[in-house]
């Protein structure tokens, strides 16, 4: 029974993000309340945006965050993969199902995944995180926010969203405790229901000058259960002290 239920949750899973962040779905399982700006609220220099290539050099790499293994992502999604009935809601969908907002001028894409417990390595507590780091360009970034945090607003009470094709309900929308050490964050509790599986995700993007991090993070175990589990805050962290 266990199987068939974290086998149906594991593709609707696979709907509402990318395919990589779930490749590790099995039964081994192996492979203050509100968002705000995370900043002092000071007047902001002006960043020069990052290439590609600039990207690389602070984006998280294995070994940066104890507990957690990094790596590249085999697969992506864009946005032309994503549509909502609701264009007021196609931010907050890109950023829940693992795009971008707006068009920055490069991203680089790494995944995480916490490594089980020792005593238990079957264990299912195994979180995994898409984390994309994009750069604007002028006042690109800032406007990718709040394009978000309107479309938050807009779409509190869920909404129907296509993902590759395969449709899915967004049931819930909540606020959270931001992260701080960023010039502006936002923190989401996000629940999508597809093939009869409830799927709890946690959103989490920050902004720090130019640049955007959108952090997208399922647990395996909640697939299994459709209970509640904590962001991988450390991820979130250690990535925001790359960029200062």
């Amino acid at each position: 029974m266990r199987s068939a239920v974290i086998r149906r949750s594991c593709a609707a899973g696979v709907a509402v993000l990318s395919l990589t962040l779930l490749a590790g779905c099995s039964d081994s399982g192996e492979d203050g309340k509100e968002a705000g700006k995370g900043g002092s609220g000071s007047a902001e220099k002006k960043t020069p945006a990052l290439s590609a290539a600039d990207l690389e050099k602070v984006v998280l790499k294995d070994g940066d965050v104890k507990g957690h293994k990094v790596t590249a992502p085999t697969v992506t999604v864009e946005q032309k993969d994503i549509t909502t009935e609701d264009k007021a809601c196609a931010p907050l969908a890109y950023a829940t199902i693992g795009s971008v907002v707006d068009r920055p001028g490069a991203t680089v894409q790494r995944e995480t995944a916490s490594v089980p417990n020792p005593a238990d390595p079957k264990s299912l507590d195994v979180t995994r995180t898409l984390i994309r780091l994009s750069s604007y360009e002028g006042d690109g970034a800032e406007a990718a926010l709040a394009s978000l945090t309107k479309s938050v607003d807009a779409c509190a009470k869920g909404f129907k969203v296509t993902a590759d094709g395969t449709d899915q309900q967004v049931t819930k929308v909540a606020k959270t405790e931001a992260p701080g050490g960023a010039d502006e964050a936002v923190a989401l509790d996000i629940v999508s229901e597809a093939e009869e599986a409830k799927v709890p995700m946690k959103v989490v993007v920050v902004r720090k000058g130019a640049t955007v991090a959108y952090f997208t993070a399922l647990n395996i175990g909640s697939l299994a259960t459709g209970e509640d589990f904590d962001f991988p805050t450390e991820i979130a962290d250690a990535q925001i002290a790359k960029l200062a």
